[in-house]
């Protein structure tokens, strides 16, 4: 009787579009989305809007009940999802905090003390200067940094961040001391950008969604964007590092994780859900609603990047004395 359940099920859910029941019975009942953030917030804008997708799609039989955990940069969350082991209805949205949080010595978990499902979108952090700057371009910049690596103040919203990496990863790879290079963090991008219209600092790192509005209005301009490859439509000639022959591309990614010890059938299940989600229009409207780009990694792709992310990572914060995580 129950091969025969389990059968129906599945071409149930054939017949849905939604995912065979690659993992039996899956999903059972209501999963809760546990968001690393604060309602309004840009985790829980991606958690709304991968909900919306998949209600939309009809890719997921169940709904979601989702679940807002700020606090201490995300390690409540975490640390919350990393107890239910082995409870495949919570997912959990978070950033690269999930490992760099580690690394400066806020938390002991990491990506590995949870289960990667899948990277989402990603924004792209750029640097932006005031539209009557004397830099008209990023290289103007690296040469004052090449004959005095103190020459130019840099701002950030906060650090450790993508922002101030992509400072120190152009500044490295350009052969400059990036112990030298001097980056002032402020409270917020807004504060950020407020900081360079002022005429306070010369040029900041920020997410792009948080610059455009200015460079809209004419008032700032963006002059190098850490996408890997160039930007469509109006951004089309802001270049990107590898544009530039700069090895660096820094994806401001929001993705999504589960609890450790999950099955490897509820993963697959992901997989296939998501990665027929990211091809819907549903899933397109709300990267286009919320100024994203597509970034969607499989759970195996998303796991490689991340290793490969957080070793970059204790690298550089290493040089610069901040890995305190990492001190035996």
């Amino acid at each position: 009787m129950k091969v025969i359940q389990g059968l129906a099920a599945a071409l149930a859910a054939a017949l849905l579009g939604a995912p065979a029941a690659i993992a039996a019975g899956y999903p059972e009942r209501p999963v809760e989305m546990v968001v690393a953030g604060n309602a309004g917030g840009g985790l829980d804008l991606t958690g709304r809007a991968l909900e919306t997708a998949l209600r939309e799609s009809k890719l997921f039989p169940q709904n979601f009940v989702i679940k807002n955990v700020g606090g201490a940069g995300g390690n409540v969350a975490r640390s919350q999802v990393h107890q239910k082991k082995g409870d495949s209805h919570m997912l959990y949205v978070e950033s690269n905090r999930i490992y760099v949080n580690r690394i400066v010595g806020t938390t002991q978990l990491t990506h590995n003390d949870v289960t990667p499902i899948g990277r989402l979108i990603t924004e792209y952090v750029a640097w932006v200067v005031r539209a009557d700057s004397p830099y008209k371009s990023p290289k103007d910049i690296l040469d004052a940094l090449k004959k005095n690596p103190e020459a130019v103040t840099f701002g950030v919203g906060t650090v450790p961040s993508n922002d101030q990496m992509n400072i120190l990863r152009p500044v490295m790879a350009s052969g400059i001391d990036p112990k030298k290079i001097k980056v002032v963090s402020f409270k917020s991008g807004g504060d950020l950008m407020i900081q360079l219209l002022g005429g306070h600092i010369p040029v900041i790192s920020t997410g792009l969604s948080e610059a455009i509005e200015q460079v809209k209005a004419g008032k700032a301009r963006v002059i190098a964007v850490s996408a890997p490859n160039p930007l469509p439509g109006d951004l089309a000639k802001v270049p990107t590092w590898r544009s530039l022959g700069i090895d660096v591309a820094i994806l401001h990614w929001r993705g999504l994780f589960a609890p450790p010890g999950i099955p490897k059938e509820v993963v697959a299940y992901w997989d296939k859900a998501l990665g027929q989600m990211v091809k819907t229009d549903a899933w397109k409207q709300q990267l286009e609603k919320h100024g994203w780009f597509d970034a969607y990694a499989d759970s195996a792709t998303f796991k490689k990047d991340l290793d490969a992310e957080e070793k970059i990572y204790a690298e550089i914060l290493s040089d610069l004395g901040m890995a305190k995580g990492l001190k035996k």
